[in-house]
């Protein structure tokens, strides 16, 4: 899996963040309420937030309980911000 911001042009503006070795990202997405949109990210495939998804995203993020924010977590939630900011999109490359 690689996640990277993109301007409103699709060019990538940030490094490619890979998930951790336990997967804390992506289980904590599989985990997540239906209809949230953390459970729309794919394991498989490709996931783009834009800027209408991407402040609920990082909401949903930073509301999880303070065991399962990682590193990585936490990486991705500030990522999500910053597409918000550019009002771009946040772009989840899955295997």
């Amino acid at each position: 899996m690689q996640i990277h911001v993109q301007n409103q042009s699709h060019e990538r503006v940030s490094e490619k963040l890979g998930d951790d070795i336990d997967e804390s990202f992506l289980s904590a997405c599989h985990a997540a309420a239906d209809g949230s949109v953390m459970s729309g990210v794919f394991s498989v495939g490709d996931t783009m937030f834009n800027e209408l998804q991407l402040p609920q995203f990082a909401r949903e993020l930073n509301e999880l309980p303070e065991e399962q924010k990682t590193d990585t977590i936490r990486r991705v939630a500030d990522m999500a911000q910053q597409a918000a900011a550019l009002r771009g999109y946040l772009f989840i490359s899955g295997d």
